[in-house]
């Protein structure tokens, strides 16, 4: 392959809103720049960047794929994106690799949610960015509509820099005000002719809307344009690229992928105005405590691993090489991983189609396969170098559920397949839970643990799921009276005798700690070798639980007096004892069951608001408040962990994929009545043996 300079490549991120036609125009640059000899599609299951089964199921994109390909000289490496908020720490860490993003916005929904979010991303990276509004031939389109919307609910540094000519069924071409020319298209033809007279007085209030933006990011021209009035074109001309570049300026173009209108004005706009690696804001790095900044600049060389998959050669890594260039057959450092690597045969891709590349110039994408110990948000750099790049950390999991092999063979493999598959996506979790022994899976949404499940039992490991069991907890209400812990057996030989006698108390609800053991023997009435092994009873059935099988919380239990046996009392014995005593004291002491309560915030769209609200009520939630920005609203509530173990589906069902939501541990509160009797009446807690 041709080795290219960091000023002739270009890295684009695709970015927006699920089924807004990210990779229909990704197939669309492919097309246009002679890649390919048709127009791929995601419907048809032929998608360059949608290659996995799992997505060609689901005509949806679920992993960042990258695609290179020329486009007037420049190599534009481009990276497709989820747009499913399951999978948005993918488009996340594509984000934080490319030097431009491309934020789409249909022409008839306008922002979502999901372009809200994925627009928090590029603005807390520091890219350029452009919105493209697509599908100006669909029924309802609506360019004024839309860019309305990203000026109120994204930005009010974003001004349109093409204007559409005709829009719905009549969309046939658009105007590139800066240029002043009008471009039309047929069959993904291009020709240029004059602006349209109809449209010159569009043009110029949108030429004004431009000057008032440049204006604001230039000093010299903010001082012209107040004592002119205006600002010639040369002088928009000249700021133009650095406003965007520096994000003063947010260009809002327009096109239609399927109808190959204005795709080739995008990639010139992007040939021209978006940065090279040379351009680009630096990497951030951290060597101990020292904070660094890796340009292009920098001879030795640097990557960032964002994403890897598994082919038929193995995991693949995809590495944005950040400084000093790599070729094939090398090594390198792993700092994340504290591993050296070696490099064999470097790819560049075009989904899972590789072409071999002996040199990857700093600025580029490429990958690797067979890396041992490099996994997906790792910072590989040259052999004498330890830093190692601010990557933001992995969301926290919002759906969960316990993964159980369907047999011992199953069982056998289910680790490391699991192991594999987290491995590739960070924002995936697996742990096994300390209280039910269960192996549990956890991701940002039900599609993704779909996913994973599916990607096992193609790697042929049978599982099952279930929801997790709720870590309830016990406690008590009042104080018990004091209770007698008796242990005695005697069956030849040596016997087994223990007394205490304790009291139980709740503990305030502003107390530090979730249990209290008071000593108050006198007199030897237990020998002190022996007190301890009371409190280790208590504490073992504390862990086990009493009327539920849950943990109990918020005890003090007080030591009072005891009986013991020259002979016959061991420590065994008086474990045994203080389990008893306090098993026997909680049943006495108003013991309920506690329940875990989560704070919820769900934004969705404004009209969704009420059934939002409405099942939030139905879930015993409580709704705090509610704040609106745009057209979405944001909703705080807390409710009960019982009650939306899978509020991923059922937000996803409610809103049809347009909300979002997450959950944090906030605090436990008692379960109602008729709820904990159901919940106390089907457990069955161990009782310890006579």
């Amino acid at each position: 392959m041709k080795k290219y300079e960091p000023k002739e490549i270009r890295n684009i991120v695709l970015v927006g809103q699920r089924g807004v036609g990210k990779t229909s125009l990704g197939e669309a640059f492919l097309f246009q720049s002679k890649v390919n000899t048709r127009m791929c599609s995601v419907d048809e299951e032929t998608s360059t960047f949608d290659f996995e089964p799992e997505e060609q199921k689901r005509h949806s994109t679920i992993a960042t794929a990258t695609a290179w390909f020329e486009w007037d000289g420049r190599k534009i490496n481009v990276l497709d994106t989820p747009g499913a908020s399951d999978f948005l720490n993918d488009t996340r860490m594509a984000i934080e690799v490319a030097d431009g993003a491309l934020v789409l916005v249909g022409a008839t929904d306008g922002v979502q949610v999901g372009t809200e979010k994925v627009w928090a991303f590029t603005e807390k990276a520091g890219i350029a960015c452009a919105v493209l509004v697509t599908g100006m031939d669909k029924e309802r389109a609506n360019f004024a509509e839309a860019v309305r919307d990203v000026q109120e609910t994204l930005t009010r540094r974003a001004v349109p820099v093409f204007l559409p000519i005709g829009q719905e069924a009549g969309f046939k071409g658009l105007v590139n005000l800066l240029e002043h020319k009008a471009y039309l298209f047929e069959d993904g033809k291009m020709t240029e002719g004059p602006v349209p007279a109809d449209m010159e007085g569009a043009v110029s209030t949108a030429m004004e809307a431009i000057m008032e933006v440049i204006a604001e990011a230039d000093d010299a021209l903010t001082d012209k344009y107040l004592e002119e009035g205006e600002l010639s074109l040369d002088d928009i001309k000249g700021a133009f690229p650095g406003a965007v570049r520096n994000g003063k300026l947010i260009p809002i173009l327009c096109g239609s992928s399927k109808k190959l209108i204005g795709i080739d004005t995008v990639l010139d706009f992007i040939n021209e105005f978006f940065p090279s690696p040379e351009q680009r804001k630096p990497f951030l790095a951290k060597d101990g405590d020292e904070m660094m900044e890796i340009t292009v600049e920098r001879a030795k060389f640097s990557g960032l691993v964002f994403k890897s998959f598994t082919t038929d050669i193995g995991r693949v890594s995809i590495f944005r090489v950040v400084s000093g260039g790599i070729a094939s057959d090398g090594t390198f450092n792993n700092v994340t991983q504290q591993k050296k690597e070696r490099c064999g045969q470097l790819y560049v891709l075009r989904g899972k189609k590789r072409d071999n590349a002996e040199f990857l110039s700093p600025g580029d994408i490429g990958a690797v396969a067979k890396l041992k110990a490099t996994f997906t948000g790792d910072t590989i750099v040259d052999e004498s170098d330890n830093f190692i790049f601010e990557v933001a950390p992995a969301p926290v999991p919002v759906a969960v559920v316990a993964v159980h092999p369907k047999s011992k063979a199953d069982e056998d493999k289910l680790g490391g397949k699991l192991n594999d598959i987290v491995q590739e996506e960070p924002s995936l979790k697996v742990w096994r839970d300390p209280e039910t022994s269960e192996q549990l899976l956890g991701g940002m949404g039900q599609m993704q643990l779909d996913v994973v499940i599916e990607k096992l039992r193609r790697n042929k490991v049978e599982v099952e799921t279930t929801l997790p069991r709720i870590p309830y907890r016990e406690t008590i209400t009042k104080k018990s009276p004091v209770t007698e812990g008796k242990h005695k057996k005697q069956s030849g030989g040596r016997g087994q005798f223990g007394v205490c006698f304790i009291e139980l108390e709740p503990l305030p609800s502003d107390s530090p700690v979730e249990f209290e053991f008071v000593d108050k023997i006198f007199g030897g009435a237990i020998p002190k070798n022996w007190i301890p092994s009371v409190e280790k009873g208590i504490r073992n059935r504390m862990a086990k639980g009493v009327i539920a099988g849950h943990q109990v919380i918020n005890v003090r239990v007080t030591l009072l007096d005891g009986k013991y046996h020259d002979v016959d009392s061991s420590d065994a014995a008086f474990q045994m004892a203080g389990s008893k005593g306090f098993q026997a004291a909680v049943k006495i002491a108003g013991a309920v069951l506690l329940e875990p309560i989560y704070n919820l915030l769900v934004t969705v769209p404004q009209d969704y608001m009420g059934a939002i609200m409405g099942d939030i009520t139905s879930k015993r939630g409580r709704p705090l408040g509610s704040e609106q920005k745009g057209k979405m609203v944001t909703i705080n509530a807390q409710v009960p962990l019982a009650e939306v173990q899978k509020y991923s589906a059922d937000l996803e069902s409610m809103t049809s994929g347009r909300g979002t939501f997450t959950m944090t541990f906030d605090h436990y509160e008692r379960v109602p009545n008729e709820i904990a009797d159901k919940i106390i009446s089907s457990a069955k807690p161990e009782e310890e043996e006579e």
